[in-house]
């Protein structure tokens, strides 16, 4: 799946700031600060991480399952 014109961040980028909180002990603030993006959105990626792994860092489709 191809990543939207307007995410921040890649698959790639995404695992490398989950893995500074979870590997090199820096805070989800740190960690979006240097990537961008908000504690939110960083907190986000790493409640993903911490579920499914790497794969819930994939891109999602936004179409809704229905309609």
């Amino acid at each position: 799946m191809n990543t939207h014109k307007n995410a921040r961040l890649t698959y790639l980028r995404r695992l490398e700031m989950v893995q500074d909180i979870t590997e090199r002990g820096a805070s989800a603030s740190e960690a979006a600060c240097r990537h961008g993006v908000s504690a939110v959105t960083a907190r986000k990626w790493l409640a993903r991480y911490l579920a499914d792994g790497a794969a819930g860092l994939l891109d999602k489709s936004s179409r809704p399952e229905r309609s």
